[in-house]
């Protein structure tokens, strides 16, 4: 893996506990659309952050980091950044990329900031024209922590092959797909044979998924995702 030092050339609050980091490394870097970064906090300690978007003329690198004042792992990432307008990384990290070769249709599945995974690899099939349906699912706990709904509202309505179904697990008012996203996905798709799964979220909530998703026929090559690297 190729070691960067990068400026932050931006870290906002997108939504309570929740922010976006734009970081443009010294020198061109190489990554694949759902492949992740390892933030160096010491040699014995780096941190892996999914990259939010695609490889682009710019050459900046975008994460969605949550990050709650008791979530010390995040924090002291962000405080660094914070204090020193810089930050080291590591990339490309991971094996559940994009696979451009396979016409097979889509499914994304979130969890919370998860989305930053999906959305690059959404963004690069986006970029190279759809071909085949794509099914993005994100499961959030609270209406406002979808801080990127207005976007993918705008993205699906600009392409009749992408749908977007947010998934909320609290909220006396929404008036969407309420409860787990996984359940949302068994309950719209009889069969998952044929089909691509990308996941991202907890490490519980994929576990979850993948024994969940066996029933419905899943092809186990053809179910993405870091976490079954480490569970």
């Amino acid at each position: 893996m190729q070691k960067v030092t990068c400026s932050v050339e931006a870290l906002e609050e997108m939504a309570d506990t929740l922010w976006y980091v734009r970081l443009k490394p010294e020198v061109p870097v190489d990554f694949l659309p759902g492949q992740y970064l390892l933030v160096v906090m010491a040699e014995d300690d780096k941190r892996p952050f999914s990259i939010a978007n695609t490889m682009n003329d710019e050459g900046v690198l975008e994460l969605h980091i949550g990050a709650t004042p008791d979530n010390t792992y995040a924090m002291q990432v962000l405080k660094r950044m914070q204090d020193q307008g810089q930050i080291e990384v590591q990339l490309p990290a991971g094996k559940a990329h994009l696979r451009e070769d396979s016409h097979h249709p889509v499914i994304l599945m979130a969890g919370g900031t998860g989305f930053a995974y999906t959305r690059s690899i959404l963004q690069q099939m986006l970029a190279d024209g759809l071909r085949q349906p794509v099914f993005l699912y994100w499961g959030v706990r609270h209406e406002d922590h979808l801080y990127a709904d207005q976007e993918m509202k705008a993205w699906a309505a600009e392409h009749k092959e992408l749908t977007y179904v947010p998934v909320l697990q609290n909220s006396e008012h929404w008036q969407g797909r309420t409860g787990l996203v996984h359940e949302a996905i068994m309950e719209d798709f009889p069969s998952l044979s044929g089909y691509d799964v990308y996941i991202a979220g907890r490490f519980e909530m994929a576990g979850v998924a993948r024994e969940a998703f066996k029933e419905k026929g899943i092809e186990p090559d053809q179910l993405f995702g870091d976490a079954y690297e480490f569970i």
